[in-house]
Order: C-alpha cells, then sequence, then structure tokens
C-alpha cells in the first residue's frame, strides 16, 4: 500500500497545536469546547481507517474459523469503506465551519502573528484535507478489496495456510501506517482531554 500521505502529514501537523496550547489553556475561551469538537473529528477519520485495516489483519483461517471469517472478507471485497470517505468529507467541512466561526476570533485574542499564521495553515490543510483524505480512503478501499478477493479466493480454495500468509505479508506491509495513524489518535485524544478538563466539557 502506498504511504497515505495526507493522514501522515495532518499526523505531524499537529505538533502546531502542541506549542500554542499551554496559552489556549491559560486564556480559555467558550470556543475550546468547539475545539474540542474539532480533535474528536479528527479521531473519527483516523479511527476509521484503523478499525477497517484491523479487521482484515486480525482474521486467521482454519477448518473450524473459516466460514465465520469468510463473511468478513466478503464485506471488505464489497468495497464498504468507501462509503467512508463520504463520511469524511462531512467532518472537514464541519471543521472548517468551527475554525471560521469560533477558533479564529479566539486565536486573534490570545496568539501572536507567528502563532495565527501557524495555527491558519493549519486548517488550511485541514480544508485540504476534505479532498486528499478521500484519496488516501480510497487508497485504503482498494487495496483493502484486493487483499479481501486474492484471501477469500485462497479461502475458498481451502489454501487457509496461504491466505494466513497473506495476511502477515500485509501485517507488515501497513505496520508504518497504522504506527503513524495510532501516534496521531493518541495525541487527538490527550489534546482533547486537556481542553476537556480546562472547559469542564463532559
Amino acid at each position: 500500500m502506498p504511504p497515505l500521505s495526507a493522514v501522515i502529514d495532518l499526523a505531524n501537523q499537529l505538533d502546531v497545536l502542541r506549542v500554542i496550547k499551554g496559552k489556549l489553556l491559560r486564556q480559555p475561551d467558550a470556543a475550546a469546547e468547539r475545539l474540542v469538537i474539532v480533535l474528536e473529528e479528527l479521531s473519527k477519520i483516523y479511527t476509521a481507517i484503523e478499525s477497517e485495516l484491523v479487521e482484515y489483519l486480525s482474521l486467521y483461517f482454519d477448518n473450524d474459523s473459516a466460514q465465520a471469517e469468510r463473511a468478513v472478507l466478503l464485506r471488505l471485497e464489497g468495497g464498504e469503506i468507501s462509503s467512508r470517505a463520504s463520511a469524511a468529507s462531512g467532518h472537514c467541512h464541519k471543521i472548517k465551519n468551527i475554525y471560521d466561526r469560533f477558533l479564529d476570533p479566539w486565536f486573534q485574542k490570545v496568539l501572536s502573528r507567528g502563532e495565527i499564521d501557524n495555527v491558519r495553515k493549519l486548517f488550511e490543510l485541514l480544508g485540504d484535507f476534505d479532498r486528499s483524505v478521500v484519496v488516501d480512503l480510497d487508497v485504503v478501499a482498494r487495496w483493502l478489496t484486493q487483499e479481501a478477493t486474492a484471501t477469500l479466493n485462497l479461502v475458498n480454495a481451502k489454501k487457509y495456510d496461504y491466505a494466513n500468509d497473506r495476511i502477515c505479508a500485509a501485517r507488515k506491509e501497513v505496520l508504518p501506517v497504522r504506527q503513524a495513524i495510532t501516534n496521531a489518535i493518541i495525541e487527538l485524544r490527550k489534546l482533547q482531554a486537556e481542553f476537556i478538563g480546562s472547559t469542564g466539557v463532559i
């Protein structure tokens, strides 16, 4: 699978929020609740990608489990993950609206000019993330569909060892992407927890 560049780039850009976090927490605003929503929307995108990958990578075939696991392959082969791209698009529009309406005025009051520019770049990336995340999700969808089809063919031929070997090889192939996704989810959850703590958001 090619690297999911938009997903990984955004994970790296989260440093911007880490840098300004202290200032924002010292001067809380009602907009902080909206920032919690933004962080949650980003988490949903990453979690959706990870859950689809894990569902395939956790399959194991033998005489006893083949029928039940085969149902997962049939679903993945159908490309259900493509519907996630539409959902991601909705998340990105929501994030852009929250930034324009609530977050930018808060940032203008609290942050220096350089910090405001850095945050604006991050949210511009999020605006483009609407398109680029769809591309990344399409990459995942195509890869999963191809893998599920190839694995299903092996399972249908009762070549369970070959099917399991294919899944093991896939685990190694996508490990760097999954590590980037996991790191992003962890960081987003940490930031979210800190802003929830500062605002009393439940």
